[in-house]
């Protein structure tokens, strides 16, 4: 209630405008999220039972993950977490609740805020899941964007993540994140949550880059 009390004055404050196209009314426009184009099913990053992306990383999609995860627009997960609901509707993944991937809280100080938290959240809302805690982030690892190969980003997160909530977790975890690269993170993410005990890890992904594109 309050963070839809808050949205509405601050739209009234700063009208919104469309992160993709730059028209005012609306931080993601309808016409924008039309043009997103579905991911292609792909392989299974190790360590999960499966993972899904909803769309391919590139024009208005990467303008409003950008608007959210470095210009600090909060009020971008809201379309965001609804297009990724949209996704799960239409395609589940059997979970008992949902986890965002955590950040270190010295990069969550920076930020403010997690932006696949924030993801998470409104899937929780849309999607009626439980929202979880108790994986954390246990070293401040550098920035997969910034390893040069596959090998480098998985071992720039092994040993990363702990499992610090009820023991055994879930049966049946579901990971959100908002851009998957390699799946490393999910994967050390994962190897955290089989080891304290969840039987199934599932992921999702709100985008992630074509290989051939």
């Amino acid at each position: 209630m309050l963070a839809s009390l808050t949205d509405s004055l601050l739209s009234l404050l700063f009208p919104d405008r469309c992160a993709g196209c730059q028209r005012m009314g609306s931080l993601f426009c309808a016409g924008c999220q039309a043009a997103l184009r579905p991911y292609p099913p792909d392989r299974t990053p190790p360590q999960l039972d499966a993972a899904a992306v909803a769309f391919v990383f590139g024009g208005p999609l990467r303008a409003a993950i950008h608007e959210l995860k470095y210009k600090k627009v909060r009020r971008m997960a809201r379309p965001l977490g609804e297009l990724l609901a949209g996704h799960l509707r239409h395609a589940p993944l059997p979970a008992d609740g949902l986890l965002a991937v955590p950040l270190h809280a010295v990069r969550r100080a920076e930020r403010g805020f997690n932006q696949s938290e924030e993801l998470a959240r409104r899937l929780s809302e849309s999607l009626g899941l439980p929202l979880l805690t108790g994986l954390v982030r246990v070293r401040n690892t550098a920035s997969q964007a910034t390893q040069s190969d596959v090998r480098a980003r998985h071992d720039n997160v092994r040993d990363a993540f702990v499992w610090q909530g009820q023991v055994p977790p879930p049966a049946r975890m579901l990971l959100v994140d908002d851009v998957l690269t390699t799946g490393a993170t999910l994967g050390a993410c994962a190897q955290a949550l089989r080891a304290a005990g969840a039987r199934e890890v599932r992921a999702i992904a709100l985008a992630r880059s074509r290989p051939d594109e």
